[in-house]
């Protein structure tokens, strides 16, 4: 922990000494950054309902030079906080950056099917991720049920084993799972770089 506290302040540091010779140009990028990711940072909080209102506000005082910079740097910083919804309250999450991002390019509005094929792709891997998983669980459990049957024999009173629990099911499903993420990461990744491309 000492190694991650120096190297932490070894950062800031370094970052202090870059900034002490930077130009009047970096230093104003610097703070033009912090602005944008701190807005980014309150959506992502849940403080606000979308960074952009804000930042399109802050970008009439900035030069024409850094619109499009200043505005990638949000859009590539939500982009990162979409990934495969682990559960119905991440999906819920990501939809909410989704529709963050909408706002950003609704002014294009060819990305509008853009952002409906990126919603039902993760609306598929939730329900596909979910069917799968109950049909392991089906699977699991006729097995699981022969075996109750033996052990509450043997031991002479009622024993309630748990499909889940059982080390093959976790490793069926995590190779399933891993497949499954592979398959629907690249689409994803795929999504997020024709956004990237739209706003480059």
């Amino acid at each position: 922990m000492g190694d991650e506290i120096k190297s932490t302040l070894e950062i800031a540091l370094e970052k202090a000494e870059r900034l002490g010779k930077a130009s009047r140009e970096e230093l104003e990028w610097e703070r033009q950054k912090e602005k944008v990711l701190i807005l980014v940072g309150k959506f992502l909080k849940g403080e606000i309902e979308s960074p952009f209102p804000e930042l399109r506000e802050f970008l009439k005082t900035q030069s024409k030079d850094s619109h499009k910079r200043l505005l990638s740097l949000a859009i590539e910083t939500l982009l990162k906080n979409i990934t495969l919804p682990r559960d119905e309250f991440h999906l819920k999450e990501i939809q909410r950056t989704l529709g963050a991002l909408k706002d950003a390019f609704k002014n294009i509005p060819q990305v509008d099917q853009l952002f409906s094929e990126f919603e039902k792709l993760l609306n598929d891997y939730q329900a596909h991720k979910k069917a799968i998983y109950q049909e392991l669980l089906k699977r699991f459990s006729s097995a699981i049920s022969a075996l109750e049957k033996t052990v509450s024999e043997q031991l002479g009173a009622k024993v309630k084993l748990s499909p889940e629990s059982h080390p093959q099911f976790q490793e069926e499903w995590n190779k399933i799972k891993e497949q499954l993420d592979r398959e629907y990461g690249r689409q994803i990744d795929y999504f997020k770089a024709l956004l990237q491309k739209i706003i480059s």
